[in-house]
């Protein structure tokens, strides 16, 4: 997509909207959807969106369209005009101005291969074929795959102008299953590819095995019993529950007195088993060298061993603390981690067990949204899982609930996996901790 972005800052400059920003997407996405066998749904789609934001006489005004021709440069303007006469009051100290280098990132391959539509659907009916020959109680399958293409780009009238473009390719396998006795079990997984549909097909194939025990483990299974059980975390899990973590490193959060670790920099926050960066270059679709003000991103371990050493900040919030932004914000001056990667353990999901001996294995939760209360951390979740018996999967549990609080978790690390896979854009490993309640029987 272009635009003529002078003519944006023209009309912004003729309402005396200083300073002024746009931000502007094109996204191109050609998905196909197989259901037992059957194409159900197939798109072509391309959309399109800007956004602006400016500041009026103090106050901050806001607008975005996804329709933009000749005259949305005067509108846009128009808008944030007049959403500035009711909106926050802002200061000009909060836009970028430029005058700072960014690294280049790897977002998309050079290898990458365009598909046709004809081709997606072959590839989408393969992958259905393989699925469907693995277990015959798989009662409804359906695969989702997608070629995904998308730019983005960032100005300012202080000259600031970033874009990044992303190609890669991403799929889902959904099943139900059903035994002879009429119980019904459902489970999936995603793959993804930056390549092409040879690439993307080696992962499939990879998680079809996953994506189909995920359903039939489950037939016949029962809650376990009720008490504190050592535990493995898969990898899906841990990282939801760090995501609700994070939530607290929001320099905004902390200054607002919202965060549980105000005052914490320097200080022991969660186990020492645990060092996490804030990574936005490494190779990968979601890498970024700009934040949403413009900011150019930055590499930074930000608890190490443990230990709190900074805060994610947007210019305001960096302002607030008198230093300098360290390029993580994410709009309205919250700041958040760009690509959080997360240091390795030695041990396989295997070895974890091993370690462990006995315990229990929580593979998924569900309600992440409303089971855990975001000030205090503390949960209350449905989940489903194995009980491990001298070092191996005994037998598939469900209908159970895990209880606690995340710091409670993040403290009680004793060994963290390595199974972590960068092609698929997995950067969080699978981990064992001290103890979990589990409420079942």
């Amino acid at each position: 997509m272009k635009i003529n972005s002078k003519k944006f800052f023209l009309e912004a400059e003729k309402l005396s909207i200083q300073p002024y920003a746009i931000y502007y997407t094109s996204n191109s996405e050609m998905s196909v959807e197989v259901n037992n066998g059957e194409i159900e749904e197939q798109e072509l789609g391309v959309s399109q969106a800007i956004s602006a934001k400016g500041i009026y006489n103090g106050k901050r005004g806001l607008f975005m369209t996804d329709a933009i021709d000749d005259k949305t440069p005067a509108l846009m303007a128009k808008k944030v005009y007049e959403s500035a006469q009711y909106g926050k009051e802002d200061s000009a100290d909060y836009f970028f101005k430029g005058n700072k280098k960014y690294k280049r990132v790897r977002t998309y391959s050079k290898e990458f291969k365009e598909a046709t539509l004809k081709e997606l659907r072959e590839f989408a009916l393969d992958i259905y074929n393989e699925v469907k020959s693995r277990d015959s109680r798989l009662k409804q399958i359906s695969v989702y795959v997608s070629m995904n293409k998308s730019d983005a780009h960032l100005e300012n009238s202080y000259g600031v102008k970033c874009s990044e473009k992303t190609h890669d390719y991403s799929g889902y396998i959904s099943v139900v299953a059903e035994n002879e006795n009429g119980d019904v079990r459902t489970g999936g997984k995603s793959f993804f590819s930056l390549k092409d549909l040879n690439d993307l097909k080696k992962y499939a194939l990879q998680v079809i095995p996953k994506a189909v025990s995920s359903a039939v483990d489950f037939f016949d299974s029962k809650a376990c019993k009720t008490k504190t059980y050592k535990a493995v975390l898969d990898y899906g899990v841990f990282a939801s529950f760090l995501s609700q973590l994070l939530d607290h490193i929001n320099a905004k959060s902390v200054q607002k007195h919202l965060s549980l670790f105000e005052n914490k920099l320097g200080q022991q926050i969660v186990s020492k088993k645990l060092t996490l960066k804030n990574t936005p270059h490494i190779y990968s679709s979601r890498a970024t060298s700009f934040d949403s003000e413009g900011f150019p991103t930055q590499t930074f371990t930000f608890i190490k061993n443990g230990v709190l050493l900074d805060y994610f900040y947007s210019i305001e919030t960096a302002l607030n603390d008198k230093r300098e932004s360290n390029g993580c914000a994410i709009g309205n001056g919250n700041g958040a981690a760009n690509l959080v990667t997360m240091k390795l353990g030695k041990y396989s999901l295997e070895d974890l067990f091993k370690k462990m001996k006995n315990g229990i294995y929580i593979y998924s939760v569900s309600g992440m949204n409303s089971g855990i209360n975001s000030q205090t951390l503390d949960f209350s979740l449905p989940c489903k899982g194995y009980i491990i018996k001298d070092g191996k999967i005994e037998k598939a549990v469900s209908m159970i609930l895990i209880a606690g609080n995340v710091l409670e978790i993040m403290n009680s690390i004793v060994a963290i996996g390595n199974d972590i896979n960068l092609e698929q854009e997995r950067y969080i490993p699978s981990v064992y901790i001290k103890g979990i309640k589990v409420s079942g029987e």
